[in-house]
């Protein structure tokens, strides 16, 4: 800009002219100017300063909230998922639902289990869904009880043929003594002399009392065959004692697998 009295260069904050001393009347209106923008920007950065620190205390108040309810979610799922008592109610609770909701299709598929004589597909069936803790299919009682000594006693066998391994300590006469309890047992369990059921009880009549009377045909016949007994040793299995049962299933296992009585 130029001076007005003597025309030369100054700047606009020049208080006077440096040429010839005469006030510059427009540096001080641009010194109040620059006063005002001064003043307005430290207190504009104050507050933003204050809002800042207010902000990022917040923030980490924030922060560290969330990442308490996070750390509170992950024990609370830690111990959920490591509680074996959580664990198992939670999936009987599943399956009941799933019982509830297809009740028609899975009666349905017992009954046609029941028809067939698949003994150890209805077991597994039965296990899958817990049937026989449900009240509704009470008189399927003494069909499942039936099913799993059935089941017992045939894997028993096969774990015998085989030389299976997946448990350590035992042995071919463990097998052959386990099977003696299921048979020696099935009189008061599974035809339920134990529970005093009457003759006309809904368990033994119709399809359920056939399956059951199959059910211990056909497993005096797996065990006559396997190991080997005479038609008078197969039928009165199941009125013998159960160390005399054991023992004379495991003294005519010792002849046939020899191999396998690791025992």
């Amino acid at each position: 800009m130029k001076c007005k009295y003597c025309g030369s260069n100054l700047g606009i904050e020049d208080e006077v002219c440096p040429y010839c001393g005469k006030l510059n009347e427009e540096a001080a209106g641009h010194q109040a100017v620059m006063e005002t923008y001064r003043e307005e920007f430290e207190k504009t950065k104050t507050e933003v300063k204050t809002k800042s620190i207010s902000a990022g205390r917040l923030g980490r108040l924030i922060v560290i909230g969330l990442m308490l309810v996070v750390i509170l979610f992950m024990g609370i799922s830690i111990r959920r998922n490591s509680d074996v008592e959580y664990l198992i109610k939670k999936e009987e609770e599943q399956i009941a639902r799933e019982v509830e909701k297809n009740r028609d299709s899975i009666t349905a598929k017992l009954q046609e289990m029941e028809k067939n004589r698949e003994y150890i597909a209805l077991d597994k069936y039965n296990l899958r869904y817990r049937l026989r803790s449900k009240d509704y299919y009470e008189d399927y009682f003494r069909v499942f009880t039936a099913t799993i000594d059935y089941t017992v006693i045939c894997e028993d066998i096969m774990n015998i043929l085989s030389d299976y391994d997946g448990y350590h300590e035992k042995t071919n006469k463990d097998w052959c003594y386990d099977i003696a309890i299921y048979i020696s047992h099935w009189r008061s369990y599974v035809e339920g002399e134990a529970w005093f059921d009457s003759p006309d009880s809904p368990m033994y009549s119709g399809e359920h009392g056939a399956f059951i009377s199959d059910a211990k045909k056909d497993a005096q016949d797996i065990v006559q065959v396997y190991f080997n007994l005479t038609d008078e040793q197969a039928s009165s299995m199941w009125d013998m004692e159960e160390e005399e049962l054991g023992k004379m299933l495991y003294e005519n296992c010792r002849e046939l697998y020899p191999e396998g009585g690791n025992g």
